[in-house]
């Protein structure tokens, strides 16, 4: 299965996949830099990374998880290689979880490089003293985050293998972040059930802003979703997967 994964990244390696990723990945941290050097006297850490968190939840990050997966699900369809691939004395099945492997590392490792250069950018500037409770309860929120995120992307996986382009990927990503985008105006009863809007309720749910101080602070030790959620978000990426198995062996895909 090692092999597999490498094999995954040498591939991508020939692309320009991480090149796009670097430039996605630092941008917010250089954009916020110059606004708070522009508008600021001094880092508030819990403001300045919620600022990122926010700009990168709502907008950046989805589509480009989103892109990635189609990417790597649909590479060998776009050069034409899906024969070669397949002819490997390889299972259908180990094939799908390399990938889908490969997918899960790269983007635990975008949310964590895109924490590191907000806080070094943030360095750079006049700021509070930055604490080891700030960044824990900063990395805890985004991996509650990232599972979220990782809920719904099988189904944009699956989009992806049927339509073998990224094309249609890509506008399921654009529809749930425009989406999310009116998630402040739809009830909390509704959006509980709704797993596409999980990543923004887990921030949302994990800060509170002070409207006479006008700052923002992180919520220690809160729950960022409701049992309701968690399980709606584990039932659909476990229905999501078993999706994506089950055409990747039953369809004639070669």
């Amino acid at each position: 299965m090692f092999n597999l994964i490498y094999c995954e990244f040498l591939k991508l390696k020939k692309s320009y996949l991480f090149l796009t990723i670097a430039i996605i990945i630092l941008l917010p941290p250089i954009l916020l830099y110059i606004k708070w050097h522009a508008e600021y006297n001094l880092i508030i850490w819990d403001m300045y990374l919620f600022q990122e968190e926010t700009s990168s939840t709502a907008l950046i990050n989805l589509p480009m998880y989103v892109f990635i997966s189609s990417y790597i699900y649909t590479r060998e369809f776009s050069y034409n290689t899906a024969q070669t691939l397949f002819s490997y004395s390889i299972t259908r099945t180990k094939i799908f979880i390399s990938k889908f492997l490969t997918i899960i590392t790269m983007i635990s490792c975008i949310m964590i490089l895109q924490l590191l250069f907000t806080v070094l950018a943030g360095l750079l500037l006049p700021h509070e003293a930055l604490t080891k409770s700030i960044i824990i309860d900063h990395l805890k929120m985004n991996l509650y985050i990232l599972f979220a995120q990782y809920a719904i992307l099988p189904i944009a996986i699956f989009i992806a293998q049927v339509s073998r382009n990224i094309i249609l990927p890509m506008v399921y990503g654009g529809i749930i972040t425009v989406f999310n985008m009116c998630v402040p105006q739809i009830k909390s009863g509704i959006i509980e059930y709704l797993a596409i809007t999980y990543p923004i309720q887990i921030m949302n749910n994990s800060f509170k802003t002070n409207i006479y101080r006008q700052d923002i602070m992180i919520i220690n030790n809160s729950i960022p979703l409701p049992s309701v959620s968690i399980m709606l978000a584990i039932s659909t990426f476990i229905i999501g997967i078993i999706m994506c198995i089950t055409y990747y062996l039953k369809t004639d895909i070669t």
